[in-house]
Order: structure tokens, then sequence, then C-alpha cells
């Protein structure tokens, strides 16, 4: 019986257990701020303080703020000359430009295809995905006509994390990992196996899972952890292979290629 009970511990102690991804530190920035939200690939550093949104490049700063819209809870820098702020307590989304003036305000409450949305990030074109919580889909909507472009099938699990690139979109929600294309189409569901926030790096993902990161490869489903220092992840970002980390007001970087042996 004893050897029956370790040959189980054995089973669910190994099906947790991930190869290793070693990667190289390269340096530190010094940044005091609320939210640390990325890097571009021009070098620019996006955060919030006091739910002012700021960026900072090249010895200038630009800010954005608008308190009437509530308290700002998504910022997406996919594309820096068009980056995507959302309110949800106002239902808000707020497109502005690389010097963070304002192009574009829609309210969902107001518009004719009325929308309560919990999660929104950019995709193609002129359009954003959406997840509307009134339908639980997960749509791509146009910024221009705000019309809806497509929609996938209702979506039974609460989404948590919404992120996406110019092609594709992933939803972590409890339970599952998925990914659609910008036609709508579900290409792949898998378990979540306790992860709680994502990056997309390529087409791959960076997962975070109870303060430790995670690189997994699209391609294959292969998941291995990232040998960090130890610096707790609350906040972090990947731009061009580079992680970022920000922890007592010192963003800290990490080269992700795959080091030669």
């Amino acid at each position: 019986m004893n050897k029956f009970i370790f040959f189980i511990l054995l089973i669910g102690c190994s099906t947790h257990s991930y190869a290793q991804r070693n990667v190289v530190v390269q340096d530190s920035i010094s940044l005091e701020a609320d939210q640390f939200l990325g890097i571009d690939s021009f070098g620019a550093i996006y955060f919030t303080k006091g739910n002012i949104f700021y960026k900072k490049w090249n010895g200038q700063k630009w800010q954005f703020g608008d308190f009437i819209l509530g308290q700002l809870t998504q910022v997406s820098i996919l594309n820096p000359l068009k980056i995507v702020l959302f309110y949800e307590s106002s239902n808000t989304l707020v497109l502005v430009d690389k010097y963070l003036n304002e192009i574009n305000r829609i309210n969902f409450n107001t518009i004719a295809e009325f929308k309560s949305l919990s999660l929104v990030s950019p995709a193609n074109d002129n359009s954003s995905w959406l997840f509307d919580n009134n339908t639980q889909q997960l749509e791509v909507f146009n910024t221009i006509s705000n019309k809806t472009l497509v929609a996938t099938q209702p979506i039974n699990e609460l989404p948590t994390t919404l992120r996406s690139n110019f092609n594709y979109c992933w939803i972590l929600t409890s339970e599952t990992l998925s990914q659609f294309n910008i036609y709508g189409s579900l290409l792949s569901r898998t378990q979540n196996e306790g992860f709680t926030d994502m990056r997309i790096i390529n087409n791959d993902l960076v997962l975070l899972k109870e303060n430790n990161l995670y690189y997994r490869t699209s391609a294959t489903e292969k998941i291995e952890k990232i040998n960090l220092p130890e610096i707790p992840v609350k906040q972090f970002y990947v731009t061009n292979e580079i992680l970022y980390i920000y922890h007592q007001s010192k963003i800290y970087s990490f080269d992700l290629t795959p080091q030669k042996n």
C-alpha cells in the first residue's frame, strides 16, 4: 500500500514539473509609478501614477487623464501610434496617439450596439477585441464604424485576462486558456494550470503563476519555467524577446532568447 501511495504522489508531482528556461540579466531602470505598463520597441516607458497615464521617452514626458471616466483599468501599447485605454466603470474606450493626444472615444453605453465590457485589447486595422458581459462573447469591433465585425460563440467561463497581437487573441479563465484568430474561430483550448496573467511574445506566451513566470511555446504547447532572481513578479511586460519586471521603483530586464548550452 505504501508503494502504491508513493507511486501516486510521484505521478502527481511529475505532472506539475516543468523544464527550465535560462535568461540573461541585462539592466535596470529607475521608475516611480503606481503601475508599470510596459516598454515599446522604441524604448518608451508607459506607466500610471494617480490614475494619470504617462509616457516617458528620451528625456520627455507626456500624459493623459480624464477623471470623469473613472479608474483606468486596461492599457495596451501594442501599437504605440494608437494606444488603447479602457475605463471599465464608465464602459469607455479611448484611443490616443504617440503624444497621448486623444484620437477617438467610444462610450459603449450610448452607441447603437450597446455593450457592457470587461476586457479590451487591440486587433488589426481600426479594430479592437472586446469581451461583452451581456452576450458572453468575444468580438472584433470596428472603432470607426462602431460595428461588430465578428463574434465568437458564447464563452461559458468568465475571462480574467485578454491579450492580443494583430491577428490572434488569447483568453485566460480560471479553468482554460483559449486562442482565437481574427475571424473569431477558436484555434485551441487547453486547461489552465493555475496561471493568472500572460503576455505575448511573437505567437508564444509568458505566463504568471504564483510569483513565477513560464514560457509557453504555442506550436508544441510545451511549458518551461523561466529561471529568475528572487524578484516578486507582480507587474511584467515583454517586448522584442525582452522581459521586464517592475519591483520597488526598478524595472529589471531579461533577455528571453534561448541560450545555447
